[in-house]
């Protein structure tokens, strides 16, 4: 495994700087979003940290994830940059990349939980494999997560965003930057979320998918709401 082009390094450290910013708002927002429940779903508690999985490296490398927790586990497909979040997850979190790409293109996966780096792994090599996890890793993937609902905020690509998602037990504020994933464990009924442009790069684009099938299909701004069902 090969350390990666200059140009590639860059490009990671451009990309997590722009983590750091995210993570330094994130711990500092506490919930002064301007976005007090206004769907009200529900008299919701606040969920601790976030702790988020990020897939970066060389932009546009396609790649294959799974992403697990001691509950419910989730796959997809994506390019880097990503970041996905589990939203409610149980203790323990593991993420495994395959990049979906015969190059040599760079692919560093990250896990964060606040402003901390957990675990990082990276690798060039073609079709490569990175794993990263908690401390004291999981033993083995969970079954996949029943109900699946997820809220795959698409864009505007590189795009900061904030705002809640919350069902009628739990709220959870988020700073993301497009695109991102949000897998919602053992969601309580109907699923709400308010998305704001913090830095009005473009158009809010986001659906909400239920077992794979786009439910909600949202675009606008500065604010979008979603609700589901």
């Amino acid at each position: 495994m090969s350390s990666g082009s200059p140009k590639s390094r860059l490009s990671v450290a451009l990309q997590r700087g722009a983590l750091a910013i995210l993570a330094f708002a994130c711990a500092a927002c506490g919930g002064a979003f301007g976005t007090a429940n206004p769907t009200a779903p529900g008299n919701t508690s606040q969920a601790p940290a976030e702790q988020t999985l990020w897939v970066l490296g060389t932009p546009g490398t396609p790649f294959e994830a799974m992403v697990t927790d001691s509950a419910a586990s989730w796959t997809f497909r994506g390019v880097v940059p990503q970041m996905a979040v589990i939203v409610n997850a149980s203790p323990g979190e593991q993420m495994t990349v395959t990049k979906l790409s015969n190059t040599a293109a760079l692919m560093t996966t990250e896990l964060i939980t606040g402003a901390t780096l957990v675990a990082e792994a990276s690798t060039n090599d073609p079709f490569g494999t990175t794993v990263v996890q908690t401390f004291g890793g999981l033993a083995g993937n969970a079954p996949k997560a029943n109900p699946d609902v997820r809220i795959f905020m698409k864009g505007p690509s590189g795009g900061i965003l904030n705002g809640l998602i919350e069902d009628f037990t739990l709220s959870f504020v988020f700073e993301a930057r497009a695109p991102a994933l949000f897998l919602f464990e053992h969601s309580d009924g109907r699923v709400d979320a308010v998305i704001n442009s913090v830095d009005q790069g473009g158009t809010i684009i986001a659906d909400a998918l239920s077992n794979g099938v786009p439910v909600v299909e949202a675009s606008g701004g500065p604010r979008v709401l979603i609700k589901f069902p």
